[in-house]
């Protein structure tokens, strides 16, 4: 029987023997037995169809690639679908939107040729105004069959105009160009588990295995955290039908594997997954072959990996002491680009031929080879098939093309400066950066008289039929031929193309010298559900503006807000605003006659420092925080106008705020019970009561409860750090269980130890803990965390952990991207249902090292947790594994939905929340409220920290964001300005605009030519119900708008150059109240 990857070697060789007969005729070709004989015959099959453009600005079809600011730095070329596409690098020194702008700063990721349409760029990024697609190098892309396109490369966000920007990413990606929506680029995977789920890293390889619907992802990378040899390092896969990432354990080893090539041979079932890259041993237990422990086996740089077969090393039987070890197979080359270790850049899997190629030599006492190489079956190794010892430096593709015959392309024959050449093949022979060989014939090829490249040079290549298209760092046909004084009829710019059948000279290539027109991706879906519910009113103010109640400016600085809470008719907020020059407020209020007026600033009234947040109590103001000058707590009378602080005693003593000397530490959470009047405050600070009748007195936790009658009560032990060398801790949040007598008292944050000093690991409570009236001390909440569990503890936790173990951070992983406190975990929020079940939100997560990753999931949540009363565990509060960044606070609005809002921007699964969600804690569900909190810039390196107060049915937030719903970036619905203050009512609409009626607008047609024309287009517009003025606009080049008409139609003048894609007018409406709403966008269609 013959093995599976032996089966396509018979197809593919019958498929080309009917195209040899014509390759002979037409390329000279040169025996083995007569290695030294090559000739230039063949001149006449380079098109010469790319010289160098005039200008940057002219570049077309009928032109190759510009210098621009710097050269195309390309990493991989496939011809698909009619064009030539790239992948790389490029600051071609033109606007990808407009060849006729120049423009530098922007580099092109994604990029195509074709001779009907010239040049056209799909993903760039400029390093001020941003782009679309990857922010960063593409190395690599595959085709779907469902039309969208995957990238890996060197990025880690993604740019979609008028749409999202994904921060966050590990260097893959999917685009899909047939996307109605804004988001035509988007990460594959989840927020914790996308690309090299380790983040950092590259990823340099990809492809498609259509039978088990799998993308095979190769690079340089850790993968997921996991020891070796469970951790997939550098290579793993991504299940389309599960919507996960998938380990392929023991993958390749050494101190910095890469997988540099990747191809899925579908011959066999189940597909023969082929890599190639840099490495020396995988499979077995991980560890280095050359150890007495290791099960693995040497295959350097290249080996295959199928489902039910497991690692197939090259060779299969490499011996493990041999006197060759790791260089047995194959060494570095020393005198190549690459020289430093053996590097597999391309291969060719030929039915039952195998050939590499790269930097590389032979392995210790073999036959001489560089560069290129075929396995030889009989001889268990890798051999040289040019009978050349190789060639003279680095090779970098090849591929088989149509009629058989077999390309390479690289820096062989290259320079190595201006009139010195590398050695084409090793042993002399003349080759100029590209060969053929003929496996019919068994011959090698020239090409012409070859390429003439720059020193160093990088040459990749395409196959079309028998078309084959070079691109690299050359710019001329011919070695002689170089620099500003060789023939213009020579040039060929980045790219050439060779057809062994087509004699150019006599029919040379006709291609117009035109690029097709840049065409915006205009999105044709409607804004998010319920976006009508957020309130238009608090655009920024004006000028002079007499409004009362408006969004709040950036003053002198952007407001940061902490807290916002509401008394009777006014909203108050806590944070640090510097409104007025040289003046911080501390706290403010917005009133709908009076506007906004300050409490609280700098110099002035009040507390002397931001506050961490705000509560309203009995109908007054508490600010609470970092605030000497009240000792972390402070009242606020609206009444009087006043402030105040807390005071009480303690055992005779008076005692201020949190009681620390001098008004030191910091207040970051209080909680009142209604029932008994008791006040509690939970924080950091350094303890000053003493508990009586104990050997530590001050060993006492920032922990206070505050009686009617003024009186201070200590409250447990201190909870002690997890490590006392790194003494991070705290207590971040406090809830009240009111249905219960006593009432139940929960607190959580940064700790872990409880109890009297010295500390024990039989007393772990992790992050979260309830009050325990009996012992008159704190105790954990929950159990069962095995992940964490070490092996000193198993004896003190037979069951699992105790509390919550959230550690953002584990030694040798890189887990828990993006949150606000990577180096701890830190519970902000707490929350409690009527059935006693506890909601965490923060820098949290609970995590699994299952190998099975799609298992992972519905154990694992992020940034969200659940504590099940009944099972006494933490799992997941949602369905979707929790959410991308902090949650903050959370708030219930009935009894099953619990309002929660901070910094994140998705849930676990990459929907978008925008910082505000509900969660529905019957169904698990997250849902977004009418597009979340936004920012215009969309800067989510810094978290919005959005805080919430809700006032009957209206839920009102304030944080760092400037729009509400639709984002200012728009391009497909009215954005909705919010100047970090919003007001969103599911029972009312809120949008003006809601009732516009626009009509359809016939399209115009564009002018031919090179001018532009002056068109005149009639707009309609009416109300189907209630009231309003519309309003037109035009918008200027520098985004800014201009009025120009009033009422239900509006006459707009257009200039309309030749090409043009669709254009815009902008229509709103001002309702009876004088709110206007967002300047919605009317399409112009242009043919």
């Amino acid at each position: 029987m013959r093995s599976p990857l032996m089966v396509r070697s018979r197809l593919r060789s019958s498929r080309c023997k009917g195209f040899i007969m014509t390759s002979l005729a037409i390329l000279v070709a040169v025996t083995l037995s007569a290695p030294a004989v090559f000739a230039a015959e063949g001149d006449e099959h380079w098109s010469r169809q790319f010289p160098k453009p005039a200008q940057t600005t002219q570049m077309s079809a009928a032109t190759g690639m510009s210098d621009g600011t710097g050269a195309p730095s390309v990493r991989r070329v496939k011809w698909h679908d009619g064009k030539l596409w790239f992948a790389g690098v490029w600051e071609a020194g033109v606007d990808a939107r407009d060849f006729s702008k120049k423009l530098t700063n922007q580099s092109w990721h994604l990029w195509t040729w074709s001779p009907e349409r010239g040049y056209e760029v799909v993903a760039f990024f400029h390093t001020s105004h941003g782009g679309v697609g990857p922010d960063g190098v593409i190395d690599d892309f595959v085709f779907l069959p469902d039309g969208r396109i995957v990238v890996g490369g060197e990025f880690m966000r993604l740019d979609n105009p008028g749409g999202n920007r994904y921060h966050g990413v590990n260097a893959l990606a999917v685009f899909d160009p047939g996307e109605p929506g804004p988001d035509r680029w988007r990460p594959l995977g989840r927020v914790q588990y996308n690309g090299t789920i380790s983040p950092g890293g590259s990823i340099q390889s990809l492809d498609y295995d259509p039978r088990g619907d799998c993308l095979y992802i190769g690079g340089s990378f850790a993968g997921a955290p996991l020891e070796l040899p469970m951790r997939s390092n550098a290579f793993h896969r991504f299940n389309f039908k599960t919507g996960t990432y998938e380990i392929i354990p023991s993958g390749p080893g050494g101190a910095h594997p890469r997988v540099q090539r990747i191809f899925v041979d579908t011959s066999t079932d189940p597909s023969t997954i082929y890599i190639g890259g840099t490495w020396h041993y995988l499979s077995g237990n991980g560890i280095e072959p050359g150890s007495t422990l290791s099960t693995a086996s040497y295959s350097t740089g290249f080996a295959a990996w199928r489902e039910d077969v497991g690692w197939m090393p090259y060779p299969a039987d490499f011996p493990r002491d041999g006197a060759g070890k790791a260089d047995g197979i194959l060494q570095r080359a020393g005198d190549f680009i690459a020289f430093d270790s053996v590097v597999v850049r391309d291969f060719l899997v030929d039915g039952d031929d195998i050939w590499i190629v790269g930097s590389f030599s032979e392995g210790k006492d073999q036959e001489p080879l560089r560069g290129i190489a075929r396995w030889d079956r009989e001889k268990n190794a890798w051999t040289d098939p040019t009978g050349r010892g190789g060639v003279g430096r680095d090779v970098f593709s090849i591929e088989k093309a149509e009629d058989g015959l077999i390309y390479f392309s690289g820096a062989f024959g290259g320079r190595k400066s201006a009139s010195e050449f590398y050695d084409g093949f090793k042993n002399g022979d003349p080759a100029h950066c590209v060969v053929a060989y003929d496996p019919a014939a068994d011959t090698w090829h020239t090409l012409g008289p070859g390429l003439s490249s720059k020193v160093m040079p990088e040459v990749r290549l395409a196959s079309n039929g028998r078309d084959i298209y070079f691109i690299g760092d050359f710019n001329h046909i011919g070695p002689e031929n170089f620099g500003d004084k060789a023939p213009a009829d020579q040039q060929s710019h980045y790219i050439a193309r060779w057809n062994p059948t087509v004699d150019f000279t006599a029919d040379p290539p006709a291609v117009e010298k035109t690029n097709a027109r840049y065409v915006e991706h205009v999105p044709t879906t409607a804004a998010p559900a319920g976006s009508e519910h957020w309130s238009r009113a608090f655009t920024a103010p004006e000028r002079n503006d007499a409004r009362k109640v408006t969004g709040m400016n950036d003053g002198i600085d952007t407001p940061d807000i902490t807290g916002i809470a509401w008394i009777g008719d006014t909203l108050y907020f806590g944070g640090s605003w510097e409104a007025e020059k040289g003046t911080r407020w501390f706290a403010w209020s917005l009133h709908p006659e009076r506007g906004y007026e300050r409490l609280a600033w700098s110099g002035g009234e009040g507390i002397q420092s931001p506050p961490e947040g705000v509560k309203a109590i009995q109908g007054k103001l508490y600010a609470y925080g970092a605030i000497s000058s009240h000792s972390g707590i402070a009242l606020y009378d609206p009444a009087e106008g006043s402030w105040s602080q807390v005071r009480g005693t303690y055992r005779g003593q008076e005692v201020v705020g949190n009681s620390a000397r001098g008004g030191t530490g910091a207040v970051n959470d209080i909680a009142f019970d209604e029932r008994t009047g008791d006040l509690y405050l939970v924080g950091n600070w350094a303890p000053t009561l003493e508990m009586p009748d104990v050997d530590h007195p001050l060993d006492i936790a920032a922990a206070l409860r505050i009686d009617a009658d003024g009186e201070y009560h200590i409250m447990g032990r201190d909870l002690k750090a997890e490590d006392m060398n790194k003494p991070v801790k705290g207590i971040y949040s406090i809830v009240l269980d009111t249905a219960k007598d006593p009432v139940g008292i929960y607190v959580a944050g940064t700790f872990n130890f409880y109890g009297p000093v010295p500390t024990t690991h039989a007393r772990m409570a992790y992050n979260v803990a309830r009050w325990d009236y009996e012992a008159d001390d704190w105790r954990p909440v929950g159990h069962g965390n095995f992940t964490h569990l070490s092996e000193l503890d198993v004896g003190h936790y037979p069951e699992g952990l105790p509390g919550l173990p959230a550690r953002t951070h584990e030694p040798g992983f890189n887990n828990y991207s993006g949150f606000l406190q990577e180096g701890f975990p830190r519970v902000r929020a707490l929350a409690l249902d009527k059935e006693g079940n506890l909601y965490a939100g923060g820098t949290l997560g609970i995590v699994d090292r299952d190998p099975d990753i799609l298992s992972r999931h519905s154990k694992e949540t992020y940034g969200l947790a659940r504590y099940d009363a009944k099972t006494d565990t933490w799992g997941p509060a949602d369905t979707s594994g929790g959410v991308s960044r902090d949650v903050v606070q959370m708030t219930w609005l009935d009894e099953k939905r619990l309002l929660l809002t901070g910094s994140f921007i998705y849930d676990e699964k990459w929907n978008q929340l925008h910082n505000v969600a509900i969660l529905d804690i019957r169904t698990g569900e997250l849902s977004p409220v009418g597009g979340g909190l936004l920012r215009e810039g969309q800067a989510h390196v810094v978290g919005s920290e959005v805080v919430h107060a809700v006032k009957g049915e209206e839920l009102w937030f304030a944080g760092l964001f400037d729009h509400a719903g639709v984002n200012g970036n728009a391009m497909h619905a009215a954005p909705t300005v919010s100047k970090y203050i919003a007001l969103y009512d599911p029972t009312r609409i809120l949008d003006p605009n809601h009732y516009l009626v626009v009509e359809p607008v016939e399209s115009i047609k564009a002018p031919t030519g090179s001018s532009s024309e002056s068109k005149t287009v009639e707009l309609k517009a009416s109300l189907s119900e209630g009231e309003g003025e519309i309003t037109w606009y035009e918008r200027r080049a520098d985004g800014t708008f201009t009025k120009k008409a009033s009422g239900e139609s509006c006459k707009a003048t257009l200039r309309v150059a030749p090409g043009s894609g669709d254009l815009f007018y902008y229509v709103s409406v001002t309702g009876p109240d004088g709110v206007e709403g967002g300047k919605a966008p009317v399409r112009i269609p242009v043919q």
